[in-house]
């Protein structure tokens, strides 16, 4: 693939917290690891297309692909369909499992569901899990490159490892943005902050336009949290009236965003959640982004 648009996520992203010194990693010891290129299948050589006037973004729990109502088994088939009726460019996954052999599956997630959404793929693997890794995970219509990972702080040694994954996403045209995952720490209000502060400066290191998908395991109403998030990334939908993203059979509070930077690089023409209680415990967010030129 050739290098695409001839854009580098700057140097600056390379720098590592001086709170995240030795830190566990599963697959590599440095804070910051370079991953290279996804082996792109899809939207290839696409540099005489016209360009998106919207992208639309979807972030994904998907509960390690197993349905809430049948623990110890994983239906990937159920998280794709939800995915493909969505019909996102750019899909945002959390809690993805690779060659982990948990509840009777061995392979790798991400993989699989490139495959069956036909989508190019970056896995961020974030802890071990028996021989395997568990993460996150880009799905795109389009080519991905520059793809890194870094690790974020724990307020806990014994908290599981957490990171923060990018990718260069080539759209159609002369076109790109940074796409950003995360999924924070669940059970630690002070590891939350460490991390969005450092999600926050990670982000800030460029003004390359970006969206995130995340699940920050954070509510809205947290104000000393989303004053840093907030100050670093826009939200799709914030204030009032915004749709609740967990339990998926209850849904009665919102941890599932979706964000972007520059403010002024998108204009939001939607957000909403997708209403399905089968495929995981959690909902789908997705919003289309009117993109400013």
């Amino acid at each position: 693939m050739r290098a695409i648009k001839n854009i580098i996520i700057p140097a600056l992203l390379l720098t590592v917290s001086a709170c995240n010194k030795k830190p566990y990693m599963p697959d590599n010891p440095p804070t910051y690891i370079e991953l290279g290129t996804a082996e792109n299948k899809y939207g290839l050589d696409n540099d005489g297309q016209q360009v998106l006037p919207t992208i639309k973004i979807m972030t994904y729990n998907i509960h390690g692909g197993v349905p809430p109502l049948s623990p110890g088994t994983v239906d990937l088939a159920a998280i794709a369909r939800v995915i493909n009726d969505a019909n996102p460019d750019i899909v945002f996954l959390q809690e993805v499992d690779k060659n982990t052999a948990r509840n009777g599956y061995n392979g790798d997630q991400a993989a699989e569901l490139g495959n069956l959404t036909q989508r190019n793929v970056a896995f961020f693997s974030a802890t071990n899990i028996g021989r395997g890794f568990y993460g996150t995970a880009i799905l795109s219509k389009y080519p991905l490159g520059s793809i890194q990972k870094y690790l974020l702080p724990k307020g806990n040694s014994d908290e599981e490892q957490r990171v923060i994954g990018m990718a260069l996403v080539d759209l159609p045209g002369v076109d790109s943005v940074i796409a950003t995952v995360t999924h924070l720490q669940h059970n630690s209000d002070v590891s939350r902050l460490l991390q969005v502060r450092e999600v926050a400066r990670l982000v800030s290191s460029n003004n390359i336009p970006m969206v995130l998908g995340a699940d920050l395991n954070e509510k809205p109403e947290v104000i000393n949290f989303f004053n840093v998030f907030d100050g670093a990334l826009t939200r799709t939908c914030a204030g009032g009236g915004c749709p609740n993203t967990f339990p998926s059979r209850n849904a009665t509070s919102i941890i599932d965003y979706l964000a972007f930077r520059p403010s002024d690089a998108f204009t939001i023409q939607s957000h909403n959640v997708v209403v399905e209680t089968y495929a995981s415990d959690h909902f789908p967010v997705v919003s289309e982004l009117k993109r400013n030129r």
